[in-house]
């Protein structure tokens, strides 16, 4: 079973990781912030910019793969009219140096081998999902993976198992939501036609996680499953058809950006990062657009109670990932917001409650809500902010949060 870094070369890993903290211990803390998030048109990442740029007074610094690409990704969102944030290379000695003197650095996946807090600096763990997945912030002996004074959940339940991977300190568990659903606001104004979509016809989200992860630098890939494998596109093939032919309603494909597997199924139509970044939209506006969410093991559905719509899940390999990378807590299939989809049946079922605006699932998506302890609401990344302001850990006041045209 893989967790996060597990895979990484452990000297190089190493090297790296006490190389950054010996420097962030000495370096001066300077009157700055440092974000970054994976991709770079990450959701909680982009909205924490947005709000950093309106709100932070010093220097709003983003460590980018594509610093280019960057730029473009805020100007669609509008997230930094008055150009305020910095764009740096996130592998460049001058990156570094702006985390290690950085007063707060916030991100989704660690930095820089994810070293260990020290007095005076401030991480922040943004995370991307917070789902029911084993072992996502500790390695294969139970240590973290991912060091941070604070870590932003949506969940209680699973915002404190994370906590606990993490080692997190007391009174480090910020319960806002993901900052991403703040792009739910702005989905009646999707540019969706760019992506050959209509806010006239219904489409289904399809987003599986990976089963086999392709490894992102020093990380090598890895299988999440164990025994043999199931061919979930071609679970989805028959399913897409009904869907197409039988509702008129479009299923959309977004595979997750670590996928080693392609997610192309005939009849639906797949959009990547790239795609959305090409189109101008935030993955989270085209999520908030959609008529219903087709997902697995990945936390997207977490994020997509706050809409209310049926939630359906593909989990055909569902013995095999209990073998291998396994759940926290381990009776979470239990408590899905939705039904397995495993038949012709059950996608017609599934497609009579999306026509219908959910109605049916409606009961069992609070049950679970409360069951998991589900937190949403509206100017996510703001909270965060304001709650980070409360624990001091800006050396000035943040400006006042202004009325935005979401």
């Amino acid at each position: 079973m893989q967790a996060v870094g597990r895979t990484l070369s452990t000297a190089a890993r190493g090297a790296q990781r006490t190389i950054v903290h010996a420097l962030m211990a000495v370096a001066p803390r300077s009157a700055h912030v440092v974000v970054s998030g994976f991709p770079d048109n990450e959701g909680n990442a982009v909205e924490v910019l947005r709000a950093c740029a309106e709100r932070y007074p010093g220097r709003v610094i983003w460590l980018a793969a594509d610093p280019d690409s960057a730029r473009g990704i805020l100007i669609a969102a509008q997230a930094d009219p008055d150009f305020r944030v910095e764009i740096l290379p996130h592998r460049s000695f001058r990156g570094v140096w702006e985390f290690v003197t950085a007063e707060v650095s916030m991100f989704t996946h660690g930095l820089y081998g994810n070293p260990r807090r020290v007095r005076r600096k401030t991480m922040v763990n943004l995370w991307h999902g917070g789902g029911f997945k084993g072992s996502v912030m500790s390695d294969a002996r139970g240590r973290p993976a991912i060091w941070s004074d604070y870590l932003v959940a949506s969940s209680e339940q699973f915002g404190r198992a994370r906590a606990r991977e993490c080692a997190l300190p007391d009174d480090g568990l910020l319960m806002t939501g993901n900052p991403r659903i703040d792009q739910f606001a702005r989905s009646a104004m999707a540019q969706l036609d760019r992506l050959g979509l209509s806010h006239d016809r219904p489409f289904v989200l399809w987003m599986p996680t990976f089963r086999k992860n392709k490894g992102y630098g020093m990380t090598s890939g890895w299988s999440e499953v164990e025994g043999g494998a199931v061919d979930v596109n071609a679970v989805m093939a028959e399913g897409v058809e009904v869907f197409r032919t039988e509702f008129d309603i479009t299923v959309v494909v977004k595979p997750h950006p670590q996928d080693a597997e392609s997610r192309r199924v005939p009849g639906a139509l797949v959009v990547t990062n790239d795609e959305l970044a090409a189109a101008g939209l935030q993955l989270y506006e085209l999520i908030g657009a959609s008529s219903g969410l087709l997902t697995d093991y990945s936390s997207v559905w977490i994020d997509y109670l706050a809409l209310d719509r049926p939630i359906g899940f593909v989990v055909p390999d569902e013995e095999g990932y209990t073998r291998g990378r396994g759940f926290d807590p381990p009776d979470a299939l239990d408590w899905l917001p939705g039904p397995r989809v495993r038949s012709l049946d059950d996608v017609r079922a599934f497609a009579d409650e999306v026509l219908s605006a959910g109605l049916a699932g409606a009961a069992r998506r609070r049950q679970v809500a409360e069951h998991i302890g589900h937190v949403a609401g509206a100017n996510v990344a703001d909270r965060v902010l304001d709650l980070l302001e409360e624990r001091s850990v800006f050396s000035a006041p943040l400006r006042a949060r202004t009325a935005r045209a979401d």
